[in-house]
C-alpha cells in the first residue's frame, strides 16, 4: 500500500469476530497508518437467540458471558473496540456462525470435544448449504459496492472451518467479477500448530507467499487490539498458554529478515489448485 494514498481502499472479509485481527491485525494497522481506508466486514456476526446448542452454552461460560447476556452483542462490541484501536472501520454481517446453526436434519453443526475448550464443527456442511453461500456472496458484493476496494483480503481457510471456506470462496468470486486483486491471510493462531492443504475453488490458485514485516509500534498495536476481545482471550491466553508469545515465535520462524510480520498469498485465476505454501 502506498503511504499517504487516499485511493487505497482495503476491504477485509473476516469470517468471525476477531479472525481479521488475529491473522491480519498488523496489516490493518499498517494500512490505516499509511493512509488507506480500511473496512473489515465480518460475515458471521449475526445475533443468535436461545435455545443454544450445548456447545454454545459451554463456550459462553468459558467466555465469561452469563446466560442473561447477548453473547453476539458482547462480541460485536469487542470487535468495534479492537478495530477502532487499529484505525479500521467495521461492518457486521447478519449471518449466524456455525456454532449457532443446524444442519438440514436438525442437528447442531457444533459439538463439544471432551477435555478441550474448543468445539468440533461438522465439515460436511460446507457442501450442503448453497443458499447460505449465495446469500453471503450477495452481502459481500454489497460491501464491495459500498467500499469500492482496490484490494480484498480474507482468510485462506486452511483450518477447514465451514464459515471460513464460505466467506473465502464468496470473496474470491466477488473479487474476480470486479477485477479487484485479492490476498489470503495465514490463519492464526491455527498456523502455529500446522495447517493442511487448501483447496481453492476451481479456476483459482495461490501465488507465492509474501511476509510483510512491521515495526514494533504496529506489532504492539495489534496485540493491544487482541486484548479488546476478552471473550476470546479467555481461550487463547492465560495459565499454560500465551498467544502473544506463540504469535511472536511463529513470526520469527516465518520471517526472512527477523522481526514481526504476517504472511499472505495473492490469488490468481488458473485451472488447478495447489498446496498452501509454507
Amino acid at each position: 500500500m502506498s503511504r499517504g494514498s487516499d485511493r487505497t481502499r482495503l476491504l477485509v472479509i473476516s469470517p468471525h469476530l476477531d479472525d481479521a485481527v488475529l491473522s491480519f491485525g498488523a496489516g490493518l494497522a499498517q494500512g490505516a497508518q499509511d493512509g488507506a481506508r480500511v473496512t473489515v466486514f465480518t460475515v458471521f456476526a449475526g445475533t443468535a437467540s436461545p435455545p443454544y446448542s450445548p456447545a454454545a452454552q459451554r463456550l459462553h461460560g468459558i467466555w465469561g458471558i452469563s446466560p442473561d447476556q447477548d453473547a453476539s452483542l458482547c462480541r460485536r462490541q469487542e470487535d468495534i473496540a479492537a478495530l477502532g484501536l487499529l484505525g479500521a472501520g467495521h461492518r457486521h454481517g447478519r449471518f449466524l456462525e456455525a456454532l449457532y446453526r443446524k444442519s438440514p436434519d436438525g442437528r447442531w453443526l457444533a459439538d463439544n470435544v471432551p477435555g478441550r475448550q474448543k468445539v468440533a464443527i461438522d465439515r460436511r456442511s460446507s457442501q450442503g448449504d448453497p443458499d447460505l453461500f449465495w446469500a453471503v456472496k450477495a452481502d459481500i458484493e454489497s460491501a464491495a459496492d459500498e467500499c469500492a476496494p482496490t484490494l480484498i483480503v480474507t482468510s485462506a481457510a486452511a483450518n477447514g472451518h465451514v464459515d471460513n471456506v464460505i466467506a473465502r470462496d464468496a470473496a474470491l468470486f466477488t473479487a474476480h467479477e470486479r477485477g479487484v486483486p485479492v490476498r489470503l491471510w495465514e490463519d492464526l493462531p491455527h498456523a502455529v500448530f500446522g495447517l493442511g492443504d487448501v483447496e481453492l475453488p476451481r479456476g483459482f490458485r495461490l501465488g507465492p507467499p509474501e511476509f510483510s514485516c512491521v515495526g514494533t509500534t504496529t506489532r504492539e498495536r495489534k496485540f493491544e487490539a487482541l486484548k479488546r476481545y476478552p471473550s476470546q482471550m479467555s481461550m487463547l491466553n492465560g495459565p499454560g498458554k500465551d498467544v502473544f508469545a506463540q504469535l511472536d515465535k511463529h513470526a520469527r520462524d516465518s520471517s526472512p529478515h527477523g522481526g514481526y510480520g504476517e504472511k499472505t498469498w495473492p490469488v490468481a485465476r488458473h485451472t488447478s489448485t495447489r498446496r498452501l505454501a509454507s
